[in-house]
């Protein structure tokens, strides 16, 4: 017995493997249900498309702004033509890398002078219907005499009333005030001129103001500034601005600061020999009038004309050695200014003039390195402090080197004194060769002497003065834009074509998600693939929805859809029964599924078909069949199987076919299940298969009560109703027992209740039933807005 039982199961595995669909994804079907609900993704993308068009036509616009500058770096070839002429011509160069030069550009200094020139603390505003933009040209101009540093974000309003008055407000109260007026407000003094340039327009503009400070940190945010590679030395600066003219403006002033501030950086050296060499000048041309005087009153005191012809001898004599020593003074005149200048302490942070000392290479290398060293310490300072690491490494550096230069101009004095106390002691021997000639002659050299000496001395410092100024003037930025500020013809965002196309992939992503959702969580039978996936009980046919109030639709002459399913139910029975086969069971999962519809129409259409038919109402314990007749339900079944009624009185015309008759349920039992196991049901059924073809039995759902599977023994066929959006895909699990267990005889299912357009799938049952759900309902309801309603009120 226990083999047998084991046989028996394992047959009923199989069998339940064959029988069970591939749970693969069905392409077709997907594409059906998408198909079923087009008009949802109709509304969905007029739905996003309206709000994508709306957000673009209201969105605020955004520009690139882009500049190109290059650099001139000795590391990567990024000289500007003709700068090795200026190198040639003055001593006055430094160098410099791309990486700094971003530095500088970003540092707050620059763009602090930017802010500040532009006025971009302070900026407009329209306000619109729906939005607000920000304007550059204004009819006004908003002045501060005076503003406070630590300014909170502000905002005031001013509307323009005529052309001598507007009207302004700020927190606290409104006033009426003229063109020019000036206003004391919390934040300071405020100034507002008329601007001519521009007409009057009746609104109201909203002028917000922040601090320097906190627009110097914004804007060194939003301006872009990098190298695009390692390889160039080109700098790409851009902004992001709603107004491309005013980005373009920023760009362009602040590129105009940095070129201004690297030629400034530049001339600093020159302009410190300048001065140094201005203040020679005047010191030694004092000293050469002093001694052109002195010359002056000798010669009126001695009445002196002309001395050439008495000193040509002497003069022949001691001109090499005076032209000598007056090189060796002239050379220790400057050392010691410059040895005087190091020393000095307030001098300690400057630029050393360079220039004036060419003769010693290795004094001028050490200078070259210090200069250098004070104008790197410089720009680190734009952007540090002087606590910083890098910086006290500089002025270490700068310390030793000032020590180096003193060292060395020390040495040189030395040796310059050397040579000139051995022109002196040569010039001693001639002076005793020439002891003969006349003390006013010889007093008179040594004014000529002196003369000579300050008169070169000054022409000397004359020229050098020249070439420091032509040096001056031809220096150039280290820097040369390749190309102005310029914004995009269109702007960067919003991207219309990307919002359009977001806009038609939200509208076919959110209607199919919303079907894969309710597909995912709805826990109903809603398509032809929930009844395949959950049980192999072979579907017989579809009944479509109809919306009929009659209990009975299949009637005499009736050509309307849902008879047409009704015959193909017939014609599949035929297939199902053989030609012995006469009890057809029907059966659900729980009550509202439409036994009672389906039955009463089955039972219809076979005595249309010329058979006799009886329905028998033994749903027990809710009869409905009757009631809905119209026909008294005081005796029936319930009284036959206790003999109360006998078996002509319990059979009654049906009423709606002279070939149908009808058992009622009769009174509920209180124990419909024992009168189902009585004898007397046995002897029932023998008796109604002699009267009649067919015999339909209606009888309670067999997920409730067992009375389905105690009549089971009766029956030839069981026809177990579904109905799609009603029965729970759980309850399936039940016909697939009761098939696998053969608990019921030849179970097939019926879908009841199929309505268009619900994604049902198509709508061939299994043999040759078929019906896509069909509605009697007029073929207008079929629009957008009528599926809608019974979409939803499907929910």
């Amino acid at each position: 017995m226990n083999g047998r039982k084991h046989v028996n199961g394992a047959l009923n595995d199989k069998l339940e493997m064959e029988l069970l669909p591939d749970s693969t994804l069905d392409i077709q079907n997907v594409i059906e249900k998408l198909r079923n609900r087009w008009y949802w993704f109709v509304i969905c993308l007029l739905v996003t498309g309206s709000l994508a068009w709306a957000y673009l036509r209201y969105a605020t616009p955004r520009y690139n702004i882009n500049a190109k500058i290059l650099v001139k770096d000795d590391k990567k070839g990024g000289d500007i033509q003709g700068q090795e002429i200026l190198d040639q011509m003055g001593l006055f160069s430094t160098k410099s890398n791309v990486d700094n030069e971003v530095e500088i550009l970003k540092s707050r200094s620059i763009i602090e002078k930017v802010v500040r020139d532009l006025k971009l603390n302070v900026n407009y505003v329209v306000e619109g219907n729906l939005k607000k933009s920000e304007v550059l040209d204004v009819p006004f101009t908003a002045n501060w005499v005076y503003l406070k540093d630590t300014l909170r974000n502000v905002q005031y309003v001013l509307k323009p009333l005529n052309e001598k008055k507007f009207l302004f407000k700020d927190r606290n109260n409104q006033k009426e005030l003229n063109w020019g007026d000036t206003i004391t407000l919390e934040e300071g003094v405020l100034c507002i001129n008329r601007n001519t340039r521009f007409e009057l327009v009746d609104v109201e503009y909203l002028i917000n103001v922040t601090s320097f400070d906190n627009a110097v940190a914004a804007y060194q945010k939003r301006i872009k500034i990098e190298v695009p590679n390692k390889q160039v030395s080109v700098i790409n600066l851009g902004i992001e601005s709603t107004i491309p003219r005013k980005g373009e403006i920023i760009l362009n002033k602040l590129i105009d600061k940095y070129l201004q501030a690297s030629v400034e950086d530049k001339n600093r050296i020159v302009d410190s020999t300048i001065a140094f060499v201005d203040n020679r000048l005047v010191l030694v041309s004092s000293e050469l009038t002093g001694v052109e005087r002195q010359i002056q009153q000798f010669k009126q005191a001695n009445d002196l004309a002309d001395l050439d012809a008495q000193s040509k001898v002497l003069v022949s004599g001691t001109e090499d050695l005076t032209k000598q020593l007056t090189e060796q003074e002239v050379r220790l005149s400057i050392v010691e200014s410059i040895e005087q200048y190091l020393k000095d302490q307030n001098n300690s942070k400057r630029i050393v003039p360079s220039s004036l000392v060419v003769q010693d290479p290795t004094f001028l290398g050490i200078v070259e390195r210090y200069n250098a060293l004070q104008l790197e310490r410089q720009r680190s300072l734009m952007t540090t402090t002087e606590s910083n690491p890098f910086v006290k490494n500089i002025d270490q550096q700068l310390a030793s080197l000032r020590e180096d230069m003193i060292s060395n101009i020390t040495s040189m004095k030395n040796n310059v004194e050397i040579g000139i106390n051995q022109l002196k002691t040569r010039m001693g021997g001639i002076s005793s060769q020439i002891k003969q000639v006349p003390g006013k002659e010889r007093v008179f050299l040594d004014f000529s002497r002196q003369q000579a000496v300050k008169q070169e001395l000054y022409l000397f410092l004359l020229k050098k003065r020249e070439e420091s100024a032509i040096s001056k003037s031809s220096n150039l930025a280290i820097a040369r834009i390749i190309d102005p500020a310029k914004s995009d013809a269109a702007p960067f965002a919003p991207k219309r074509t990307l919002f359009y196309l977001f806009a038609l992939l939200a509208g076919v992503a959110i209607p199919s998600l919303a079907l894969y959702l309710k597909d995912l969580f709805n826990r109903r039978v809603g398509s032809r693939e929930d009844i395949t996936n959950n049980t192999p009980v072979p579907i017989l046919a579809e009944v479509g929805h109809s919306d009929h109030k009659e209990l009975v639709v299949v009637r005499k002459g009736s050509v309307a859809p849902v008879v047409e399913q009704f015959r193909a139910i017939r014609t599949n029975l035929q297939f199902i029964l053989g030609d012995k086969g006469q009890v057809i069971l029907l059966t659900s999962s729980m009550s509202g599924e439409g036994k009672s519809f389906v039955a009463t129409n089955i039972a219809s259409v076979l005595a249309l078909s010329g058979k006799s038919v009886v329905l028998m109402e033994m749903d027990l314990r809710k009869p409905k069949i009757s009631e809905q007749l119209g026909l008294v339900n005081q005796f029936g079944f319930s009284t036959y199987v206790i003999g109360k009624t006998s078996i002509d009185d319990l059979i009654r015309p049906s009423g709606f076919h002279e070939n149908c008759y009808i058992i009622s349920s009769g009174p509920i039992p209180p124990n419909p299940a024992e009168l189902l196991l009585l004898d007397a049901t046995e002897k029932l059924f023998r008796e109604l298969k002699t009267r009649f073809d067919y015999i339909i039995i209606d009888t309670a759902p067999v997920g409730l009560v067992t009375d389905a599977q105690l009549l089971g023994r009766f029956a030839d066929t069981t026809l177990y109703l579904v109905r799609q959006g009603y029965t729970f895909k759980q309850q399936l699990l039940l016909s697939r027992d009761l098939h696998l267990n053969k608990k019921l005889p030849k179970i097939n299912i019926i879908v009841n209740d199929v309505k268009i357009g619900s994604g049902y799938g198509y709508g061939y049952g299994y043999g040759y039933g078929y019906g896509y759900g069909y509605s009697e309902t007029p073929q207008s309801t079929n629009g957008i807005i009528s599926k809608v309603k019974r979409s939803l009120a499907k929910k």
